[in-house]
This record gives C-alpha cells, structure tokens and sequence, in this order.
C-alpha cells in the first residue's frame, strides 16, 4: 500500500514538474511560430536529430557506468542511464550564464 501511494506521489510530482518546466520555457512564445517551423523540418532529419541527442545520453551513461565502477560502486547500467537522462534535463534548463547546474548527481 506504502509503494502504491509513494507511486502515485511521483507520477503526480513527475506530471507537475514537466508541466511547469514547459509552461517556464514557452512562456511568452508563439506557439504556433514554433509548431509551423518544426512542420517545416524534415521528419526524417528530426527523427535522426533525437536518436543523436538519446545516443549521446546513453554513452554518458556508459562512461558514468565505468567510472563508478573503477571507483568500487556497484551500480546498474540502467540507472546510469536515468544519471544521464536527468543531467541532460538539467544542463537544457540551466542558463550556462549562471554557472550551469549546481550538481549533476547524487548517489
């Protein structure tokens, strides 16, 4: 019942947080500007755009997969891949000017 609840407490955070991270970034934009350029893009070219960014988000994993386990960590490669996933969150929406994101992970 304990992991129920605590289940539906992170969808529900997850859903708030994605939804103010979105309402934040295109506050003040055309919507419709924005949806009339990405029709204009080839899909094929935004299709291999986002296998680019995933890939590269999965060899962070990787890297942070041996590093921690050169460090005596016994992590899993999955949950290295959530590390990353996240980081990459973080640095889209954490202005560089100031002084990028406060901390990329906690373990």
């Amino acid at each position: 019942m304990r992991n129920k609840k605590k289940a539906i407490f992170n969808t529900i955070f997850l859903i708030l947080v994605f939804s103010l991270t979105v309402y934040m970034v295109f506050r003040g934009e055309d919507l419709g500007e924005i949806i009339h350029t990405v029709r204009q893009a080839e899909p094929v070219y935004l299709l291999i755009s986002v296998a680019c960014v995933v890939l590269f988000i999965l060899g962070e994993s990787v890297i942070i997969f041996y590093m921690m386990r050169t460090l005596g960590a016994k992590v899993k490669i999955g949950h290295c891949a959530l590390y990353s996933f996240v980081g990459f969150f973080f640095s889209c929406i954490t202005p560089s000017a100031s002084g990028g994101q406060p901390c990329r992970f906690i373990l």
